[in-house]
């Protein structure tokens, strides 16, 4: 028997499908936002709160086979989400987080440089 189109491309893609299945959690004891997917460790972002409530960006942080599915702008996404609807403002030291900030401005409140 001959079986036609037996190697279809995939339906969803990769990053779909990562995305589908990452979770972000906020790790308040640790001061960070944790990036989880199929239940493994895989990305972080750090922080610090000042006694202001200006919230420092220390770090984004992901495995590299994690990286350009759009985890990471998923896992800054949901942090700067929960900045704005606490009412905090933002200090990107990190790179990636000031690059965000960047192409979504309005997402949060930048505290004064």
């Amino acid at each position: 028997m001959h079986l036609r189109n037996r190697h279809r491309p995939p339906q969803q893609s990769a990053r779909t499908l990562l995305q589908q299945i990452s979770e972000v959690v906020h790790n308040r004891d640790r001061e960070r936002f944790e990036l989880w997917v199929a239940g493994d460790l895989v990305g972080v972002l750090g922080y610090r709160i000042d006694p202001d409530r200006t919230v420092t960006i220390l770090h984004t942080v992901l495995y590299d086979e994690y990286s350009g599915h759009g985890l990471a702008t998923e896992l800054t996404g949901e942090a700067m989400a929960y900045m704005r609807a606490q009412g905090l403002r933002v200090r990107p030291l990190c790179t990636f987080t000031k690059h965000y900030i960047d192409e979504h401005p309005g997402a949060v409140a930048l505290a004064p440089a």
